[in-house]
């Protein structure tokens, strides 16, 4: 009899932990799924605020032939003078250039110059010089920009009639290279 009471506070201090070792388990699981869950409300909130407020796309769009989460990204930060009636007007914006084309995209957003890079550049900086402080108050002038420069990106880079005679090329770049551009950042200072 004196077996089965030892045996009997051996087995509680058993049963203890082990519900001590599962609490812990579901305790960390469950703090590991809201911590992603908050993780992805928060990039959510990003996007549409990066989005002028509006929801954000889809992660997935059929026009990159199934380029996701995997995208280049071209981050621009630029800051350009505004007319108006004050001479020293300033817009500081950041774009970011979210591409389709992932050789066109790696090119764009390496940290070596190169041609695509540079086009790029030279096609944002015409976009936003020239502009006035009104419009760059604007929302909706914000909006209108960002498609402006997405279609003149995708124009540029987009695949372009072959002259009579040449060879197609072997893989044919997206008919839209550029999947999006979004202002992250947009400060004017009077």
């Amino acid at each position: 009899m004196a077996e089965e009471t030892e045996s009997a506070p051996k087995k509680g201090l058993l049963k203890l932990i082990l519900l001590g070792v599962v609490a812990l388990a579901v305790l960390g699981g469950a703090g590991f799924g809201i911590r992603l869950f908050l993780k992805h409300r928060a990039a959510v909130k990003a996007a549409a605020l990066a989005a002028g407020g509006k929801p954000a796309p889809p992660a997935e769009d059929k026009g990159c032939g199934g380029a996701g989460e995997n995208s280049p990204v071209m981050v621009l930060t630029r800051n350009v003078n505004l007319s108006g009636p004050s001479l020293n007007a300033f817009l500081h914006c950041e774009l970011n250039i979210i591409f389709c084309d992932q050789d066109l995209g790696k090119a764009a957003a390496s940290d070596k110059p190169s041609p695509e890079k540079a086009e790029i550049e030279s096609i944002v900086l015409d976009a936003l010089t020239g502009r006035s402080v009104e419009e760059a108050m604007d929302p909706d002038f914000r909006d209108s920009l960002r498609k402006d420069i997405k279609d003149k990106l995708n124009a540029q880079f987009g695949p372009q009639p072959l002259a009579p005679g040449e060879k197609p090329p072997k893989k044919e770049p997206p008919r839209h290279p550029v999947k999006d551009v979004l202002i992250v950042d947009w400060a004017i200072q009077q």
